[in-house]
Parts: structure tokens; sequence; C-alpha cells
């Protein structure tokens, strides 16, 4: 399948003498959080004064219910063939030919999110061929609080980013190639179909999360500048059996650097599990990425006795949403209720689009992207709560820049040195915020 991954990053200070010193402001761990395949719009796009569809939002108000027996209104020039519009400028309506509600237990197709599709989709930015690429009315489809709440709860209680910009217009690999490097090569003596100019632009093989064997990416990661700088790290694999495995989420050990330093591989990446373990132990190391397989289900007591017993926790489709926001809610509350709560900063985004419609136009910063914008909640203490909505452009370089920034480390000199650094997000004046600790058993109502 085509995916996009799961992450969490969390950084604490944790550095070596005469190495890399941290910044004087009170966020000591950063944590990320990376789901799949959800754009900004499928999940936020009728969210209250963020830059949501304004014709979805005319239409259907805040509900987003879209069914065969809701009249679904959109754009004149998205309309499928043999269906006009007086005014293609305008709003115009038309209905279904078949069942595509996304509700709270209901799941979607796997729409598209390849290169070319995601190009097709964009149409030179006139963001208008989605439902003639995608071949489906899934991808105008909508969540809202009454899917997702405790994501929406964050975004009311904290900080939402609705600029927030994935870095390469296509699928996983790429993109996750990104969020720990920021950039997506150069790969040197392949000529394969999911390279460009030896760079990567599609996930290596078509329904599959596997790489080739023998590919090896030899630029520098931000996992190795951390270890060379002192700050400790971990990168935690969602596939507990085998967490060196590569894949197109799993992309750390593809590395040169840690091929030739298999010690380091094998103490710093780890299965999923360990990182709420390192909570609980009080050895959450500076930062650490957690890359989900659904291999693992968090024990969640109602997970066990509900739907989620056998779904993943990624939000890929076709996986339920709330089962998968139980999960970053069981993260989420991991951090909350432990010491480092006070000194944290939890990001939670979602790899690329997912085939789903997005109305912003990605600004085109080189040949591979941006791509479309995804959902970004940042949870902190010192989240800028009176901001509470943040218009700044950012990708996921900006988390490489949050990261560089907070403990005073160079850029990779990637997209990292031409992205803004995320700090508009946080308020170190104001009064802390008081954690909010969600039920995590939305699935079981």
């Amino acid at each position: 399948m085509m995916a996009t991954t799961f992450v969490v990053i969390s950084i604490s200070l944790t550095l070596m003498p005469g190495r890399a010193a941290a910044s004087s402001n009170p966020i000591k761990h950063l944590v990320f959080i990376i789901q799949e395949n959800h754009s900004f719009d499928n999940y936020f796009g009728s969210y209250p004064n963020a830059n949501g569809d304004a014709s979805l939002q005319r239409a259907l108000g805040a509900n987003f219910w879209l069914n065969d027996s809701t009249m679904v209104w959109i754009k004149g020039d998205e309309l499928p063939p043999g269906v006009s519009s007086d005014d293609p400028d305008d709003v115009a309506t038309t209905k279904p030919t078949g069942p595509y509600w996304l509700g709270p237990k209901e799941t979607t197709e796997d729409l598209s999110h390849a290169w070319a599709t995601a190009h097709a989709d964009y149409n030179g930015g006139l963001m208008n061929q989605f439902l003639q690429s995608e071949g489906s009315y899934v991808t105008f489809g909508y969540y809202n609080r009454t899917n997702i709440p405790y994501y929406w709860d964050y975004a009311d209680h904290y900080v939402l980013e609705d600029n927030f910009f994935s870095s390469e217009m296509g699928p996983s690999f790429p993109n996750h190639l990104y969020i720990v490097s920021g950039t997506n090569g150069p790969v040197s003596g392949m000529t394969v179909s999911w390279l460009m100019n030896g760079y990567v632009i599609n996930n290596p093989i078509h329904a599959s999360v596997e790489v080739p064997k023998g590919l090896t990416l030899t630029w520098e990661t931000l996992a190795q500048e951390l270890q060379l700088g002192g700050v400790s790290w971990k990168w935690y694999d969602g596939e507990t059996s085998t967490p060196l495995k590569p894949t197109i989420w799993n992309v750390l050990p593809l590395f040169q650097y840690f091929k030739d330093n298999p010690a380091i591989a094998q103490a710093h990446i780890q299965a999923t599990p360990q990182f709420v373990t390192d909570i609980s132990t009080g050895n959450l190391p500076a930062v650490s990425w957690i890359i989900p397989s659904g291999e693992w289900q968090p024990p969640i007591p109602v997970f066990s006795s509900s739907p989620c017993s056998s779904q993943d926790v990624n939000e890929h489709p076709p996986a339920r949403v709330d089962c998968g926001m139980d999960y970053v809610t069981y993260l989420v509350n991991a951090v909350m209720k432990s010491k480092y709560w006070s000194s944290t900063a939890i990001v939670v985004s979602w790899d690329d689009f997912g085939g789903f419609y997005d109305n912003v136009p990605p600004p085109q910063v080189d040949a591979y992207g941006e791509g479309f914008r995804v959902p970004v909640l940042v949870i902190s203490p010192y989240a800028n709560n009176l901001l509470h909505i943040d218009n700044t452009q950012y990708e996921f370089g900006s988390m490489l820049r949050l990261i560089e920034d907070n403990f005073n480390l160079p850029t990779l000199g990637t997209r990292d040195a031409i992205s803004n650094d995320m700090m508009t997000s946080f308020n170190f004046n104001q009064t802390p915020l008081p954690a909010l600790i969600e039920p995590d058993n939305f699935i079981g109502r």
C-alpha cells in the first residue's frame, strides 16, 4: 500500500560535556507524533476561523457529513463530466453516485497520493482536478469534531497550524526522508522509476512498505547530527520484532552512517513500546522518532474488546481514524501524566495528504515541493493559545529547525535552512497551560 506514516519525535536535554547547549527557553523536550494520509481540509476544513475550504463550508456548515442522501457542493470546474453549472466560478451542486459518508465508525478507500496523481490534483496551482485525478468523491470527504473530538480539543486548548505543508507533493517515502533530513536525495547508482534526477519522488515498490535490498543513502540526517552533537535521541519503530528493518517509513536504517555504525543503530533504533517505558522510567532521550507500522497495539484496555483490536492505528485508509486518534491520545497522555509535561512541546502531524482535497495551493520552493497542507497541532504548556491558530508557513523542514534552534545545532543545509522554525507557536511569557488528559477510549463509547 502507498502509505504515510506515524512518527513521534521527542526531544529532551541530555547533552555531553562540551557539546551543543540548549536554548534558554523552558522547552527541554520536543515530541513529534506523525500520522498518515490526511490533508488539512480533510480534518480541519470546517474548524472555526481556520483556513478551510470556503465553498464546502458555505455548503455544509460545520458538519461536512457526506453520504448518499446529502448534496455535495463543489466548485464548478471540479464537476464530473456531463454536469454543468451556470457559473463555473461559483459553487455548484451535484449528487454522488454512491456512498461516501466519512462517519466515525466507517473507513474510506485508499486514494492515490503518488507523485503523478498529486501533481494532476494540483494542476499548476489551480487545485481543481482532485475529482478527476482521484476518481472518487471520497477526496472531498471531511471529518469534524464529531469524528475526531480529541484532535479538535487539542486545537481548542493549544495551537492549530493551518499553513503547514508536507515537503514533497507525493507519498510517504520521500516525505519521511524530509522529516529526518530535510531532503529526498541524491541517490546514486540507481536508475528506477521512483527517482527523478536522482531524487526520491515515489514509494519504491507499489503496494508494499518494503524498500529495495542494498539501497543506501549517503547524506546526513538530523539523527546523525544529534549523535555527533551530543544530544541524546532514539528512533522508535512500530515493527516490534524487527526495528532495524528498513521500510518506506523506517528510513533511518537506510543511511550509510548507521550501516557503518551498527552499535549506534542498535542502541538508538528500538521498538515502539520502549517509548512509553522510557517516559515511565525517566529515561526519555533528547530526541525520539516513533515510526508506526500497525503491528504494535498500545496497552489501552478498551482496545482489547473494541474494533480497534484489529485496526492499524496509523490512520492510513482504510484504518479507522478514531482508533488512530485514541492511539495518539494515549501517547500524548503518557507525556502529560509524566514529569516531562512541564518542559515539553508535542507536535502532532500527518505525513502526506493521502489523496484528500485541500484548497490551498502549496508554494513551490524547488522541483519537488512543497506538497499539500497537512494538519499540525502544537501541544505544550507554552503553546501560544492567544494566537490559537498559527498562519505562519511551515513544512517538515520547520520541525528540523525547531530542534536545531532549540539545541543550538547548525542546520543540515537542506530545507531546514529555508524554513521557519515554528517558534511563533510558543509564548514563553504566558502562564503555563495545564495538561488536557483525554480518556483515550472514544472508540469504546
